[in-house]
């Protein structure tokens, strides 16, 4: 994922064309997609396909144009992407005519078309208290956040709510023979790096380091879906290699039930993931039956396919993700 100016010009260049009663710009703005999806703060404001949100917007366009005229003031914009797919965030203040500025929300999933980002989906709302909306005061800063969990006791890092987590084994494949052949300073300088990389995305996916076996990790996250995008982008940053030198991660990752204690998991669990990792090749990602399940399709996968794992009873049915 990385920051896409070229997204918040997107969505400057339709703000200003309501600002400026330019549909045209809008129109080119919206994906011809079947799928593509705009849902607004009315309650019939819920249409589908390049057509209807054309013919509609387009009423609404002319209808708001009679009062006057309409003013979006964006306060913050917000673009990512990654390869033909960007996601957008947007608040500010919009006002029709002669009326008072009000709050408002918009996000954006945008797609490639050739040259151009067109918005596959589009939601606009106003903003209202949770008072209003619920009946109830309800936590929205991060510092009310603090004050009201301070008193309760944290679940282990990686750890679920519910007392699951996914663990996931990564290991070097053929270590010792690349040990020898770079010799050990730069054996040395190839782990740093590859340790800099299991850690870094580690945190990013909001997983935890639980410790280092020699040229490889055990890491635990809270869900199997932020573990299965984590251990593909560790495998993405690998691909390529250090200085030139393959560097192949095998994996493995099981999801289930495990004891916490000084910072470490212990318990079949544990022990399912890392027999799963011992059975990959470099380049793999091999998860258990419970990750693939957790996992819901999110993800390609291919398999089944069954192993017999060392120590334990019994067959297990392993799927890999794909991720090239």
């Amino acid at each position: 994922m990385e920051p896409a100016p070229e997204l918040v010009a997107f969505v400057e260049r339709l703000l200003l064309a309501w600002t400026t009663f330019d549909y045209e710009l809008i129109s080119d703005g919206i994906a011809r997609h079947p799928g593509t999806r705009f849902i607004g703060p009315d309650p019939d404001e819920w249409w589908e396909g390049f057509e209807q949100i054309n013919a509609v917007a387009r009423a609404q366009f002319h209808e708001m144009k009679e009062l006057g005229g309409i003013g979006f003031e964006a306060d913050e914009v917000v673009a990512w992407k990654e390869g033909t797919v960007g996601w957008i965030a947007v608040r500010g203040r919009v006002s029709f005519g002669q009326s008072d500025p009000q709050e408002f929300r918009m996000t954006f999933v945008v797609h490639a078309d050739g040259a151009f980002w067109r918005a596959v989906h589009w939601h606009f709302s106003f903003t209202v208290t949770n008072e209003e909306a619920v009946g109830l005061e309800l936590t929205t800063a991060v510092d009310q956040l603090l004050l009201v969990v301070q008193d309760l006791a944290p679940p282990a890092a990686g750890m679920s709510a519910d007392g699951s987590v996914t663990i996931m084994f990564t290991d070097l494949e053929g270590s010792t023979a690349l040990m020898e052949s770079l010799g050990e300073d730069r054996w040395l300088e190839l782990l740093e790096w590859h340790d800099s990389v299991i850690k870094q995305h580690t945190t990013v996916f909001g997983g935890t380091v639980v410790k280092g076996q020699g040229d490889g990790f055990m890491l635990a996250f809270p869900a199997a879906g932020s573990a299965a995008a984590c251990a593909m982008a560790i495998q993405r940053s690998l691909r390529d290699g250090w200085a030139g030198v393959p560097v192949p991660a095998r994996m493995g990752l099981h999801t289930g039930n495990a004891r916490a204690e000084g910072g470490d998991f212990f318990g079949r669990t544990v022990v399912v993931a890392a027999r799963i990792s011992s059975m990959a090749n470099g380049g793999d990602i091999l998860l258990s039956q419970e990750v693939q399940e957790d996992l819901n399709g999110a993800y390609p996968l291919d398999g089944p396919r069954t192993l017999s794992l060392k120590g334990l009873s019994g067959i297990y049915t392993v799927f890999e993700l794909t991720w090239t």
